[in-house]
Protein backbone atom coordinates (compact mmCIF):
# COMPACT_ATOMS: atom_id res chain seq x y z
CA UNK A 1 0.00 0.00 0.00
CA UNK A 2 2.88 2.40 0.84
CA UNK A 3 4.33 1.95 -2.53
CA UNK A 4 1.31 2.41 -4.34
CA UNK A 5 1.04 5.84 -2.37
CA UNK A 6 3.70 7.02 -3.23
CA UNK A 7 3.26 6.21 -6.83
CA UNK A 8 0.16 7.65 -6.74
CA UNK A 9 1.86 10.91 -4.90
CA UNK A 10 4.15 11.68 -7.67
CA UNK A 11 1.73 11.17 -11.01
CA UNK A 12 -0.62 13.42 -8.59
CA UNK A 13 2.39 16.16 -8.60
CA UNK A 14 2.82 15.96 -11.96
CA UNK A 15 -0.88 16.30 -12.65
CA UNK A 16 -0.93 19.28 -10.56
CA UNK A 17 2.14 21.13 -12.12
CA UNK A 18 -0.05 20.44 -15.66
CA UNK A 19 -2.70 22.59 -13.64
CA UNK A 20 -0.59 24.93 -12.19
CA UNK A 21 -0.93 23.65 -8.73
CA UNK A 22 1.98 24.28 -6.48
CA UNK A 23 1.52 23.72 -3.13
CA UNK A 24 0.22 20.12 -1.92
CA UNK A 25 -0.43 18.35 1.12
CA UNK A 26 0.87 14.84 1.54
CA UNK A 27 -1.86 12.78 3.66
CA UNK A 28 -0.61 11.20 6.80
CA UNK A 29 -1.53 7.58 5.73
CA UNK A 30 1.13 8.14 2.95
CA UNK A 31 2.86 4.90 5.21
CA UNK A 32 -0.03 2.81 6.79
CA UNK A 33 1.19 0.96 9.81
CA UNK A 34 4.45 2.44 10.11
CA UNK A 35 4.90 3.97 13.40
CA UNK A 36 2.63 0.33 14.41
CA UNK A 37 4.07 -2.21 16.12
CA UNK A 38 2.93 -4.60 13.88
CA UNK A 39 5.80 -2.87 11.40
CA UNK A 40 8.73 -2.73 14.36
CA UNK A 41 10.73 -4.77 11.76
CA UNK A 42 10.07 -3.34 8.54
CA UNK A 43 12.64 -1.07 6.97
CA UNK A 44 10.24 0.83 5.06
CA UNK A 45 13.01 4.29 4.54
CA UNK A 46 14.85 1.78 2.62
CA UNK A 47 12.29 -0.58 1.12
CA UNK A 48 10.85 2.35 -0.11
CA UNK A 49 13.69 4.24 -1.13
CA UNK A 50 13.20 5.01 -5.05
CA UNK A 51 9.63 5.91 -4.84
CA UNK A 52 10.30 8.35 -2.58
CA UNK A 53 13.21 9.28 -4.30
CA UNK A 54 10.55 9.46 -7.48
CA UNK A 55 8.49 11.95 -5.36
CA UNK A 56 11.56 14.28 -4.11
CA UNK A 57 12.38 14.26 -7.71
CA UNK A 58 8.95 14.90 -9.00
CA UNK A 59 8.27 17.86 -6.28
CA UNK A 60 11.85 19.22 -6.97
CA UNK A 61 11.15 19.45 -11.03
CA UNK A 62 7.70 21.11 -10.38
CA UNK A 63 8.81 23.51 -7.94
CA UNK A 64 6.09 22.00 -5.55
CA UNK A 65 5.71 22.89 -2.09
CA UNK A 66 4.97 20.13 0.25
CA UNK A 67 3.35 20.03 3.27
CA UNK A 68 2.06 17.36 6.01
CA UNK A 69 -0.79 18.01 9.03
CA UNK A 70 -0.93 14.90 11.90
CA UNK A 71 -4.13 14.67 12.61
CA UNK A 72 -6.65 15.67 15.69
CA UNK A 73 -4.79 12.22 17.77
CA UNK A 74 -1.21 13.99 17.76
CA UNK A 75 -1.50 15.82 20.81
CA UNK A 76 2.02 17.83 21.85
CA UNK A 77 0.26 19.29 25.35
CA UNK A 78 -1.81 16.15 26.64
CA UNK A 79 -1.47 15.48 30.30
CA UNK A 80 -0.76 11.74 29.83
CA UNK A 81 3.00 10.95 29.24
CA UNK A 82 2.32 8.27 26.93
CA UNK A 83 -0.02 10.61 24.79
CA UNK A 84 2.76 13.47 24.60
CA UNK A 85 5.12 10.20 23.58
CA UNK A 86 2.97 9.03 20.52
CA UNK A 87 2.77 12.36 19.49
CA UNK A 88 6.42 12.97 19.51
CA UNK A 89 7.00 9.75 17.78
CA UNK A 90 4.19 11.22 15.25
CA UNK A 91 5.74 14.32 14.50
CA UNK A 92 9.13 12.19 14.26
CA UNK A 93 7.40 9.85 11.65
CA UNK A 94 5.87 12.92 9.35
CA UNK A 95 9.24 14.69 9.51
CA UNK A 96 11.37 11.59 8.72
CA UNK A 97 8.52 11.60 4.92
CA UNK A 98 9.59 15.18 4.13
CA UNK A 99 13.25 14.50 4.73
CA UNK A 100 13.16 11.31 2.53
CA UNK A 101 10.99 13.60 -0.22
CA UNK A 102 13.88 15.74 0.03
CA UNK A 103 11.52 18.50 1.37
CA UNK A 104 13.44 22.18 2.59
CA UNK A 105 12.49 24.41 5.23
CA UNK A 106 9.50 25.88 2.61
CA UNK A 107 7.85 22.13 3.51
CA UNK A 108 6.89 21.67 7.35
CA UNK A 109 4.48 19.84 9.94
CA UNK A 110 0.86 21.92 10.44
CA UNK A 111 0.23 21.41 13.93
CA UNK A 112 -2.55 22.84 16.74
CA UNK A 113 -2.21 23.62 20.08
CA UNK A 114 -4.10 20.99 21.31
CA UNK A 115 -6.46 20.80 24.43
CA UNK A 116 -7.31 23.19 26.86
CA UNK A 117 -7.70 20.61 30.02
CA UNK A 118 -9.47 23.39 32.01
CA UNK A 119 -6.44 25.54 32.37
CA UNK A 120 -4.89 26.93 29.11
CA UNK A 121 -2.18 28.84 30.75
CA UNK A 122 -1.06 25.52 32.04
CA UNK A 123 -1.92 23.93 28.57
CA UNK A 124 0.16 26.46 26.68
CA UNK A 125 2.99 25.53 29.12
CA UNK A 126 2.72 22.07 28.84
CA UNK A 127 2.95 23.01 24.69
CA UNK A 128 6.38 25.09 25.07
CA UNK A 129 7.76 22.25 27.86
CA UNK A 130 7.24 19.33 25.38
CA UNK A 131 8.59 21.06 22.38
CA UNK A 132 12.04 21.76 23.94
CA UNK A 133 12.16 17.97 24.06
CA UNK A 134 11.30 17.35 20.30
CA UNK A 135 14.52 17.11 18.34
CA UNK A 136 15.99 19.59 16.13
CA UNK A 137 15.04 18.20 13.00
CA UNK A 138 11.48 17.68 13.93
CA UNK A 139 10.98 21.47 15.52
CA UNK A 140 12.06 23.20 12.67
CA UNK A 141 9.31 21.54 10.87
CA UNK A 142 6.63 22.45 13.22
CA UNK A 143 4.32 25.26 12.24
CA UNK A 144 1.07 25.87 14.23
CA UNK A 145 -1.98 27.24 13.13
CA UNK A 146 -4.74 28.25 15.22
CA UNK A 147 -8.26 26.08 15.42
CA UNK A 148 -11.97 26.09 15.36
CA UNK A 149 -12.77 24.74 19.15
CA UNK A 150 -10.31 26.20 21.49
CA UNK A 151 -7.36 28.10 20.57
CA UNK A 152 -7.96 30.83 18.77
CA UNK A 153 -6.13 33.06 16.67
CA UNK A 154 -4.54 35.29 19.71
CA UNK A 155 -4.07 32.46 21.82
CA UNK A 156 -2.19 29.83 19.12
CA UNK A 157 -0.04 32.80 18.20
CA UNK A 158 1.16 33.45 21.85
CA UNK A 159 2.18 29.64 21.94
CA UNK A 160 3.95 29.95 18.79
CA UNK A 161 6.15 33.01 19.91
CA UNK A 162 6.73 31.60 22.50
CA UNK A 163 8.31 28.77 20.83
CA UNK A 164 9.70 30.43 18.03
CA UNK A 165 7.76 28.81 15.26
CA UNK A 166 5.35 30.73 12.61
CA UNK A 167 1.45 30.36 12.48
CA UNK A 168 -0.70 29.23 9.50
CA UNK A 169 -3.54 31.56 9.85
CA UNK A 170 -7.15 29.67 9.15
CA UNK A 171 -9.13 32.46 7.99
CA UNK A 172 -12.33 30.15 8.30
CA UNK A 173 -11.43 29.43 11.80
CA UNK A 174 -10.53 32.81 12.83
CA UNK A 175 -14.78 33.54 11.81
CA UNK A 176 -15.99 30.80 13.81
CA UNK A 177 -13.99 31.41 17.21
CA UNK A 178 -13.87 35.53 16.76
CA UNK A 179 -15.35 38.73 15.58
CA UNK A 180 -12.23 40.96 15.12
CA UNK A 181 -10.75 41.38 11.29
CA UNK A 182 -8.28 38.59 10.73
CA UNK A 183 -6.46 40.90 8.11
CA UNK A 184 -4.48 42.91 11.25
CA UNK A 185 -3.65 39.39 12.76
CA UNK A 186 -2.02 38.39 9.22
CA UNK A 187 0.32 41.52 9.05
CA UNK A 188 1.47 40.08 12.89
CA UNK A 189 2.00 36.81 11.33
CA UNK A 190 3.80 37.19 8.32
CA UNK A 191 7.50 38.19 10.07
CA UNK A 192 7.06 35.84 11.80
CA UNK A 193 8.07 33.15 8.88
CA UNK A 194 11.52 34.77 8.06
CA UNK A 195 12.93 33.34 4.81
CA UNK A 196 10.20 30.83 4.52
CA UNK A 197 7.13 31.88 2.25
CA UNK A 198 3.71 32.39 4.51
CA UNK A 199 0.87 29.90 4.58
CA UNK A 200 -2.57 30.66 5.14
CA UNK A 201 -5.49 28.54 4.87
CA UNK A 202 -8.32 29.31 3.48
CA UNK A 203 -12.22 27.33 3.58
CA UNK A 204 -16.32 28.15 3.34
CA UNK A 205 -18.40 26.86 6.35
CA UNK A 206 -20.48 24.38 5.15
CA UNK A 207 -23.54 25.38 7.00
CA UNK A 208 -23.87 28.93 8.08
CA UNK A 209 -21.14 31.48 8.75
CA UNK A 210 -20.04 30.12 11.93
CA UNK A 211 -20.17 26.80 10.68
CA UNK A 212 -16.97 24.46 11.53
CA UNK A 213 -17.51 21.88 8.68
CA UNK A 214 -15.72 22.62 5.08
CA UNK A 215 -18.12 22.99 2.42
CA UNK A 216 -17.53 21.10 -0.93
CA UNK A 217 -15.80 24.57 -2.61
CA UNK A 218 -14.99 27.41 -2.27
CA UNK A 219 -17.38 30.70 -1.75
CA UNK A 220 -16.04 32.91 -5.20
CA UNK A 221 -16.91 35.93 -3.94
CA UNK A 222 -15.78 35.70 -0.78
CA UNK A 223 -12.28 34.79 -1.83
CA UNK A 224 -12.44 37.49 -3.84
CA UNK A 225 -12.45 40.01 -1.51
CA UNK A 226 -9.53 37.65 0.12
CA UNK A 227 -7.32 38.53 -2.49
CA UNK A 228 -8.05 42.16 -2.81
CA UNK A 229 -7.40 42.75 0.98
CA UNK A 230 -4.29 40.66 0.38
CA UNK A 231 -3.22 42.08 -3.20
CA UNK A 232 0.62 42.88 -2.58
CA UNK A 233 1.37 40.05 0.02
CA UNK A 234 3.68 37.22 -0.34
CA UNK A 235 1.94 34.28 0.64
CA UNK A 236 0.78 30.72 -0.33
CA UNK A 237 -2.85 29.93 0.57
CA UNK A 238 -4.28 26.54 0.89
CA UNK A 239 -7.75 25.71 0.41
CA UNK A 240 -9.50 23.51 2.31
CA UNK A 241 -12.46 22.00 0.59
CA UNK A 242 -14.18 18.84 0.13
CA UNK A 243 -14.03 18.72 -4.20
CA UNK A 244 -10.24 19.14 -3.28
CA UNK A 245 -8.67 20.02 -7.19
CA UNK A 246 -12.63 20.08 -8.20
CA UNK A 247 -13.41 22.89 -6.34
CA UNK A 248 -10.13 24.75 -6.83
CA UNK A 249 -10.53 24.68 -10.69
CA UNK A 250 -14.42 25.38 -10.81
CA UNK A 251 -13.05 28.47 -7.99
CA UNK A 252 -10.97 29.50 -11.11
CA UNK A 253 -14.04 29.49 -13.71
CA UNK A 254 -15.79 31.68 -11.18
CA UNK A 255 -13.33 33.93 -10.54
CA UNK A 256 -12.50 34.69 -14.05
CA UNK A 257 -16.00 36.09 -14.33
CA UNK A 258 -15.28 38.38 -11.06
CA UNK A 259 -12.37 39.79 -11.90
Amino acid sequence: MGRNNLKAVESILRWNAAHDIRVYRITSELIPLATHPVAAHWDWQTDLSSEFAACARAARQTGTRLTMHPGQYTVLNAKDRTVVAKAVEDLAHHARILDLMEAGPDSGLVLHVGGAYGDKVEAAKRFVENFAQLPQGVAKRLWLENDDTTWDTAEAFDVAQAVRRPLVLDIHHHRVLRDDDWLPWLHQILPTWGDVRPKVHFSSPKDGERSRSHADGIDAEDFARFLDRTEGLELDVMLECKLKDVALLQLRKRLATLR
